[in-house]
């Protein structure tokens, strides 16, 4: 059965490699585009075949329609997969490939034009007979023109894409413009289109989605819904399917609904139509994603369909080979968005180098990465890192074995959000589903000290036990002599930095496979295996498994149930001082820091200028998001030490600001 002999897939990451491997099992060759700095990445390495992007920023690579089709001409590429992102929902993209006589795995240009536009894609769903929610689209000045006509508090998004990219709520009349100017300038940095959006928000909403397939012959179906409802900045990070939060009336509705309005643009491919429902059970037409979705695979493991290998079936010309009789979904299934980001600082962004990373794995675990080892986290693009997906008979089933996947995800060297999801699973009102899309933004507070919790009920003994055994593991490898000579072999005492504890242990004995040592005291002994950056200890009878990495300064990160660990030894030579949590401060001496690397957009204030605390200072780019830097106190800026443009490193001074006790 023809496909295509040659994909190019226009995108990178894990959604990159998670189409290759749909390609390899369908025989299809691949091609990979990447920048400079991504040649040895995961997908890059995965592909048949590789180009490098000339230019390094997103318009100039992903954004660059000439030069991706000049490339996938290059390779002899008869097809392109757009992934999610970039260019996918872009109508003169598909129109392009057309024209270059290149398949575009997608649905066709005029669709893609058509639902992309907010406004006439909502005028469209109102005349099918769709609840549609008022909203306008226009320049800056038509926008703060026409909001007269709305209630506050409006929602702010980018006319094109998605992805949570460009959202801006806003409250007042006095915050519209400057939530604009920013909407505006994310939409143009991700998508290429400067255009937004604005509509009425609905407090508290619930966002469900769902998922279709349209061939070429008329034929179309839905694979039933997802719940999408748990999201920090817009951006969705844990869904799940079938939605445990609707009844069976709406999800009727919604599918019928969603099936309506395929059929009357005569939808191709596969593709989204969202919704938001309100606490009253009224849901409204939010808007149609041509493109396969990041949380695509939710709906796989309750439907068993590989969604790629359709769209790439569909775009060849076949029929599709399911009728709406036969899409049955049986179990329920979770997705957690593993994110390199800071929960607890606001969600800030945490680009860098990974000292481990090891996936968890297990019945019923799927890991769709763009890793499969340590490598730098850019801060040029969207945060993920990967997508943990854990289903299950029932939702409880999924839950518990999500938990723990997310106990046995190894990162360490960066910030991720692993602690926060373990966290978030935990609480009552996701195990009840009593959520909205602003719970994260409403409840931050309450998951933090859940975590914190949560890792203040673990073992801690067995995570510093990690830490012992692996710095003493790494001197008996050591080639002075005296650590050849069996040192840790008789009783020896030392000290080390565990958190914010200093500890005394008693090394009693240590051999290749068992422990015995006191902590303050209290003695622990048990087996271990050690594995690289990976420890197993048997201790009470329990399997603990320990990641562990060791940074340059000889200060170990342990990662233990999902939580977040420091060790440092205290009598090793050439040190002095315990491990401190430097890039936790932000403010030293007057300085204002960045958190995160990144590019200033926006300077609020010059020298010599008064500032109250709370008071937006610098905006920062990171990942492609925008982070207000705040001022952490009152005072008179005393010097500006960057400037509009400037590329930052983290953590990197922005602000000094001299107090004024006057300002108090």
């Amino acid at each position: 059965m023809y496909t295509f002999n040659k994909i190019l897939i226009a995108n990178r990451g894990e959604i990159a490699a998670r189409i290759i491997r749909t390609a390899e099992k369908m025989n299809i060759s691949t091609v990979a585009v990447c920048t400079r700095d991504e040649k040895d990445s995961l997908y890059a390495r995965m592909a048949d075949e590789y180009y490098i992007f000339e230019g390094d920023t997103i318009s100039e690579t992903w954004l660059n329609t000439d030069q991706i089709i000049a490339i996938a001409k290059k390779a002899g590429a008869d097809a392109i997969h757009p992934g999610y992102g970039f260019l996918s929902e872009n109508g003169s993209f598909a129109l392009a490939c057309e024209k270059a006589d290149i398949t575009f795995i997608g649905p066709r240009s005029e669709i893609i034009t058509l639902m992309g536009d907010k406004v006439r894609s909502r005028e469209f769903a109102r005349e099918s007979g769709i609840p549609v929610i008022e909203g306008y689209t226009g320049s800056t000045g038509s926008l703060l023109d026409r909001a007269k006509n709305l209630v506050y508090p409006l929602l702010i998004k980018a006319s094109s894409g998605g992805g949570g990219k460009g959202l801006q709520i806003v409250y007042s009349e006095n915050a519209l413009k400057a939530a604009i100017e920013t909407a505006s300038r994310e939409a143009l940095a991700y998508f290429g289109n400067e255009s937004v959006y604005i509509e009425q928000y609905i407090e508290n909403p619930r966002h469900i989605e769902v998922q279709l397939l349209g061939d070429n012959h008329g034929n179309i179906i839905h694979l039933y819904e997802r719940e999408c409802s748990i999201q920090r900045r817009f951006q969705k990070i844990i869904e799940e399917s079938p939605s445990p939060s609707i009844s069976n009336e709406m999800r009727t509705g919604i599918t019928d609904a969603a099936l309506i309005l395929a059929r009357a643009i005569g939808y191709n491919n596969a593709g989204t139509i969202e919704f938001l429902a309100d606490r009253e059970g009224n849901w409204y037409f939010l808007e149609m994603n041509t493109r396969l979705q990041v949380e695509h695979p939710v709906t796989e493991s309750v439907i068993n369909i590989d969604i790629v290998q359709e769209q790439i079936m569909i775009a060849a010309g076949h029929k599709l080979r399911y009728s709406q009789e036969q899409i049955i979904s049986s179990g329920h299934a979770i997705e957690c968005r593993i994110y390199a980001e800071d929960p607890s600082a606001g969600f800030v962004p945490s680009p860098g180098e990974m000292t481990t990373y090891i996936e968890p794995y297990g019945k019923g675990v799927r890991v769709d990465s763009g890793f499969d080892r340590e490598d730098i986290v850019s801060g040029n693009y969207d945060p993920m890192i990967a997508k943990l997906i854990t289903s299950g008979k029932n939702r409880e089933e999924a839950r518990e074995r999500m938990i723990h996947s997310l106990e046995n995800y190894g990162i360490n060297g960066i910030r991720t959000n692993i602690a926060f999801m373990h966290a978030l699973l935990h609480t009552e009102d996701f195990i009840n589903h009593d959520f909205s899309t602003v719970y994260c933004e409403k409840n931050l507070p309450l998951i933090i000290d859940k975590q914190e919790k949560i890792k203040q009920n673990n073992t801690w003994q067995v995570a510093a036990v990690g830490g012992l055994i692996a710095s003493l593991r790494k001197k008996e490898n050591n080639n002075n002599v005296w650590e050849k000579q069996g040192w840790w072999r008789m009783n020896r005492v030392l000290k080390f930095c565990f958190d914010d504890r200093l500890i005394e242990s008693e090394v009693i004995s240590l051999t290749k496979n068992e422990f015995s040592f006191t902590l303050n005291n209290e003695t622990l002994q048990g087996k271990y295996t050690n594995e690289e950056k990976k420890l197993t200890i048997d201790y009470n009878g329990d399997h603990h498994n320990i990641f562990i990495s060791e940074n340059k300064r000889g200060h170990y990160h342990i990662t233990y149930r999902g939580a977040g660990y420091s060790f440092k030894r205290s009598d090793v030579l050439g040190e002095k001082d315990f491990y401190i949590r430097n890039e936790d401060i932000y403010v030293s001496n007057g300085a204002i820091f960045s958190p995160m690397p990144g590019r200033i957009i926006k300077i609020n204030k010059q020298n010599g200028d008064k500032v109250q605390k709370g008071e937006i200072l610098v905006i920062v780019e990171s990942m492609k998001m925008e982070n207000n830097i705040l001022a952490t106190a009152n005072g008179i800026i005393e010097l500006v030490m960057v400037q509009e443009g400037e590329m930052i490193d983290g953590v990197s001074p922005l602000i000094t600001i001299k107090p004024d006790n006057k300002t108090e």
